[in-house]
């Protein structure tokens, strides 16, 4: 459509010459009709040149911001205490058997006959009870050394329950137990070499 209103111009520019100058008139009409329809295009062309270069030169200033990173989630790993008791105690641990809880008096109580402790990962602590049962004691074959292990799921850790822990700590995390306890299990009575298998620490 352009191509034609063009060559339209131009015919139209070089009868105007030819009525006022002849084939000379001619000639020079059809020349001044092409050199218009140039100027026109040219204009026309502009503006869409200045767009790109513009947007070109925005798109420099402002860059597109970077694309932000996902966050890994994290995966949450239980912690497992484990309790040395002595095999003494098998009446006051075989009522938190029955019970299936501890409430505060428990840890307490809990606190006072623990010999040793250990806290770990869940990897640790499948670890360490794998080959537990071996250490069994027979019926017939107690003897005063032998021990029980408590062990406790922890919905989290407890910094009483460490290493090197004053004792003020230490029993303010045995009572509340009654709260940091997900679940837990005591061993059959087992021999006192049982508690090898962890790394334990003094209460």
């Amino acid at each position: 459509m352009e191509d034609k209103n063009s060559l339209v111009l131009v015919l139209g520019t070089a009868a105007v010459g030819a009525a006022f100058g002849g084939l000379g008139g001619l000639v020079a009409g059809a020349a001044f009709g092409a050199a218009t329809v140039h100027w026109i295009k040219q204009q026309e062309d502009q503006p869409q040149q200045l767009t790109d270069r513009e947007e070109s030169r925005q798109s420099v200033i402002n860059p597109p911001p970077p694309p932000v990173p996902t966050p890994r989630s994290q995966q949450i790993t239980n912690q497992f205490l484990v309790l040395v008791i002595s095999a003494t105690q098998a009446e006051f641990l075989e009522s938190l058997r029955a019970k299936r809880r501890i409430d505060m008096s428990d840890g307490e109580r809990l606190y006072e006959i623990t010999k040793y402790l250990w806290l770990g990962s869940e990897t640790g602590f499948n670890q360490g009870e794998a080959s537990i049962n071996q250490y069994s004691v027979s019926a017939g074959k107690e003897s005063e050394y032998d021990i029980y292990l408590v062990y406790f799921k922890l919905k989290q850790p407890d910094e009483g329950f460490k290493p090197n822990i004053n004792q003020l700590d230490r029993y303010d995390a045995f009572r509340k137990l009654d709260y940091l306890a997900i679940d837990f299990k005591i061993s059959h009575r087992l021999q006192m070499e049982a508690y090898e298998n962890f790394e334990i620490y003094n209460r």
